[in-house]
């Protein structure tokens, strides 16, 4: 009986080590990525502003439709 309790002993253990490892662990999903985009000057205001969100109007760049008036 005493090898019984022992691999019993050593499974608990090595299932409760595994369990904190795991909840342990952050998610990479979590970990904000920083952006590719390329960033662009408001011809106005000066602001910066990432290429994809910009109003590009005749050549010029602007950050929203408040600066394009």
């Amino acid at each position: 009986m005493g090898i019984v309790k022992l691999i019993i002993i050593v499974l608990v253990i090595w299932l409760g080590v595994s369990l904190w490892r795991q909840f342990r662990k952050t998610p990479d999903n979590n970990i904000p990525q920083p952006s590719t985009s390329k960033m662009l000057s408001c011809g106005v205001c000066k602001t910066h502003i990432p290429e994809n969100e910009a109003i590009i109007q005749n050549g010029e760049v602007f950050c929203s439709k408040k600066c394009l008036r």
